[in-house]
Formats: structure tokens, C-alpha cells, sequence
């Protein structure tokens, strides 16, 4: 199993290698910064597959401040301090964790639909997907508010398309009457599929809306396997040693 992992990751990584100097070759301008000869792709490439995702030790100090708003304010015990600063510690690394574990999660799914990781080499691309002559470029995020406004800018205007994982801000919509005994589209403004269902079979129940963006993934094979819960075996299975890059370089 731990040899077949490696010669997964091998030939992804050298098909990731191929693929991005291609690109880079025909669109040089788009490189990041430590990027710019294929021998600094190559490389970024290499390492990005032979990193392991783990936590880090934590070598910053806390500020003493933080902890005592957060007693003021919210009644934190003082007598835990250190548990609920290495908590919140342990928090933030899990969150970056999680982001990193999306990414392999994809590589692991997309080697049959033509996508490849591209180790940082483009600018705000994470992945490109090979479709015959053509790339496609995509931007792949953790949450829809973890997009800093610099990335926002760089897609603007170009080929680079965007797809999160989770919806930061889900909520339950009250269906809404109308005068005339019809249902009101006020708060389905995005789901327009949900409301129609309704309509027709005059369902008033409240709708929660998605928490997770798995039904709009942007490759139409794909989006039949990926889910959440696809996703969350793959990350114990990564720390089990199980899956792709897992333990598999130790």
C-alpha cells in the first residue's frame, strides 16, 4: 500500500511539474515571485508534494494582553490561562491544517480529470486543470471570507476562476406569503432550484441554507465524488498514514 502511495505521488508530482512549466512557458508573466525559471518551479513543485502537514511547535509568545480581555470580558478562569491560550493556539494551526488537507484531497481526486497542484508557481492559481489545448486555472479556498483582497485583484480581469469549500455564513430562511398565496422570492435569491421546488409543492418549512459548497464543485465528473464527508476520511486517513503523502516519505 505504502508503494503504491509513493508511485501516486510521484506520478502526480512530475505530471504537476509538466504541466505548470508548460503553462508558465506560454504565459511567463503570470509566474510568482520565486517562480520565474522552470528550475525554481520545478523545485517549488517538489517541495510543496514532499511536504508533510503537521502542526508546528509553537514558538511565538502569547499576548498577555489577549488573555486578560478575554477574562474581563468573557469570564475566562485565569487559573487556565495557559489551556485556553495553547487551545486557541492549536485552533489557528488546525484551520491552516485543514486548507493544506483540501488541496491534497483534490490532487488525490482530480488525477483522472486532468488537475494538477502548482506548488505556488502562478499567481493566485493553486490549480490547473488540462483540457485539451486549453488551461483553466482555478483558486481553491478553505471558506468563502478567506480571500485576501491582493488575490481578489490579481483574478480580476483574467482567466482565473475561484471555488470554496464552506459557506462562512449560513442561515435559515422563513418562507414568506405573498397577498395572493404564492410564495415570496425574498431570501431565495440564490437558490432559485430550492424555491421552485417549493412553489410547486407549496412547502413553507424553514430552509437552511448549505453549509458546504460541494454540489457547485467546478468539474462536472468530480462533483459526483467529492463531498464532506468524502473529504473528512481523507483527512484521517492522511494522518493515519493511509492516503496520499501521508506518512509515506518517513
Amino acid at each position: 500500500q505504502l508503494f503504491m502511495e509513493f508511485y501516486k505521488m510521484i506520478k502526480l508530482k512530475n505530471l504537476s511539474i509538466k504541466i505548470t512549466t508548460d503553462y508558465l512557458k506560454k504565459y511567463p508573466t503570470v509566474a510568482a515571485d520565486g517562480a520565474k525559471t522552470r528550475k525554481e518551479q520545478i523545485a517549488n513543485i517538489e517541495n510543496a508534494y514532499s511536504k508533510v502537514i503537521s502542526p508546528n511547535i509553537q514558538t511565538t509568545k502569547p499576548d498577555y494582553l489577549v488573555s486578560e480581555i478575554l477574562e474581563h470580558l468573557y469570564g475566562y478562569p485565569k487559573e487556565k490561562r495557559n489551556c485556553y491560550q495553547k487551545q486557541y493556539n492549536r485552533q489557528k494551526q488546525t484551520e491552516m491544517m485543514i486548507g493544506n488537507l483540501l488541496e491534497r484531497y483534490i490532487i488525490n481526486v482530480g488525477e483522472d480529470y486532468g488537475w494538477v497542484f502548482t506548488g505556488e508557481c502562478i499567481k493566485a492559481v493553486d490549480f490547473l486543470k488540462k483540457d485539451g489545448m486549453y488551461w483553466e486555472p482555478w483558486q481553491i479556498k478553505n471558506s468563502d471570507n478567506t480571500e485576501n483582497s491582493s488575490a481578489k485583484d490579481i483574478r480580476t480581469g483574467t482567466k482565473i476562476q475561484k471555488w470554496f469549500r464552506r459557506f462562512s455564513k449560513p442561515r435559515v430562511i422563513e418562507p414568506k406569503i405573498k397577498k395572493d398565496g404564492t410564495l415570496s422570492k425574498i431570501g431565495f435569491s440564490n437558490y432559485l432550484e430550492e424555491f421552485e421546488r417549493r412553489r410547486e409543492t407549496n412547502d413553507t418549512t424553514p430552509f437552511q441554507t448549505p453549509l458546504y459548497n460541494w454540489k457547485n464543485f467546478p468539474d462536472a465528473n468530480m462533483k459526483k465524488i467529492v463531498s464532506e464527508e468524502g473529504f473528512k476520511d481523507f483527512i484521517f486517513d492522511y494522518f493515519a498514514g493511509k492516503t496520499i503523502f501521508g506518512d509515506v516519505s518517513k
